[in-house]
């Protein structure tokens, strides 16, 4: 049975993305909320070309 490497690098990265959001906004005001969420996306963004990349590489 093969792996799938981009696959289990997404699912790390969800995990680890979804784990520090889930603590930044829970210790968090409202207006750093509203930061957040953006910062947050941004990052998403970023996270989501860098994998695409990583995934292009083993094929």
């Amino acid at each position: 049975m093969s792996m799938n490497i981009p696959s289990l690098c997404k699912g790390i990265t969800i995990g680890i993305v979804t784990g520090a959001a889930v603590y930044a906004v829970s210790n968090a005001t409202r207006a750093e909320r509203r930061h957040l969420k953006s910062s947050t996306i941004r990052a998403v963004r970023s996270i989501s070309s860098m994998l695409e990349g990583l995934g292009s590489m083993f094929v």
